[in-house]
């Protein structure tokens, strides 16, 4: 069997024999096994990481196979954490992986924290992942913060004295899981998302099904492995020591043409979109939600037919 050192020799010209070292026996929490959980795995497996802690309880299907690094036609049906620990060892036998092919409660997932060195908060369940990334911040833990639409996406490392993750994207600091979860269901409230279309590339007949009737986000695979890949280069910069991480209150922007580093409340269009989702909120609590939700109520339909034409104008154009 190849040595540790024979897998991973090509890291030497990059990282001291220490900030290997340091690599092989850190550790990371998976909390979410699919796309950019899954991806940020395997790139750290090969990066020479050695140990893992990875919770899943979902099994891989159909829909799944666009984007998430392993998920093909054999592996359909099961469960996801099981195949990355089986995919982990293919690359490097001697890496430790602990795995957890079941829903684990918060106060389950809790303590599992104080056994990594970082942690990744890639649930699907927005409200789970953000109330694990609150966990991290009172056990002195850094995050990482990685979040696709489209063909747009956000990445950063949540150290426990910065930002939290919350002032990145503009959620409301409500105090349990549940309060969470009702406001990511309110409709009037998912219009916050109304920049996927023009800056994601969402086709506006798919998020008025987003808006609508519950569909999931829609993903693509290079912009998956692409903000994984920048994701999993963030770990590595912290767990080596090597290279000071890009941390909040900077974060990556990824864009279908350009990606860049910016700032919270640096002046950007996204800065704007995340003060426009935390007014609208505080608007909804007072008298003048109604008035918000009369204007939401005409605003929307005008939004559909924009964009509408907007997109047949720019398909047209290739015909």
């Amino acid at each position: 069997m190849n040595t540790y050192q024979e897998l991973f020799a090509r890291n030497y010209g990059i990282f001291s024999q220490t900030e290997q070292e340091r690599l092989r026996r850190a550790c990371i929490l998976i909390v979410g096994c699919g796309g950019i959980g899954g991806t940020v795995a395997v790139m750290l497996a090969r990066s020479g990481v050695g140990r893992f802690i990875l919770v899943e309880f979902d099994d891989y299907s159909p829909s799944n196979m666009n984007r998430q690094v392993a998920c093909f036609t054999d592996t359909l049906g099961q469960n996801k954490a099981s195949v990355l620990s089986r995919e982990i060892k293919r690359i490097n036998p001697e890496a430790e992986v602990e795995v957890h092919a079941k829903h684990l409660p918060h106060a389950e997932i809790a303590a599992l924290i104080p056994k990594a060195d970082i942690v990744f908060p890639a649930a699907d369940d927005m409200a789970f992942s953000i109330m694990v990334f609150r966990d991290c911040r009172r056990l002195g833990k850094p995050a990482l913060f990685v979040v696709p639409s489209g063909t747009w996406a956000n990445v950063s490392i949540i150290m426990p004295n910065g930002p939290d993750v919350e002032a990145i994207n503009g959620v409301p600091r409500l105090p349990t899981y549940e309060a969470l979860k009702d406001v990511f269901r309110i409709r009037r409230y998912k219009f916050g998302t109304f920049f996927y279309v023009p800056l994601a590339d969402w086709r506006i007949e798919y998020y008025r099904e987003f808006i609508e009737h519950d569909q999931p986000p829609t993903q693509l695979c290079p912009v998956v492995w692409l903000c994984s890949s920048l994701g999993a280069m963030e770990v590595l910069k912290v767990l080596s020591g090597k290279w000071k991480p890009v941390a909040a209150p900077r974060y990556w922007c990824i864009y279908r043409d350009r990606i860049r580093i910016q700032r919270i409340n640096g002046p950007s269009l996204q800065t704007l979109l995340v003060w426009q989702r935390r007014i609208m909120y505080r608007i909804f609590q007072t008298p003048l939600g109604v008035i918000q939700s009369l204007f939401q109520w005409l605003w929307w339909p005008w939004f559909n037919r924009h964009h509408k034409r907007r997109q047949e104008k720019a398909e047209g154009a290739w015909t």
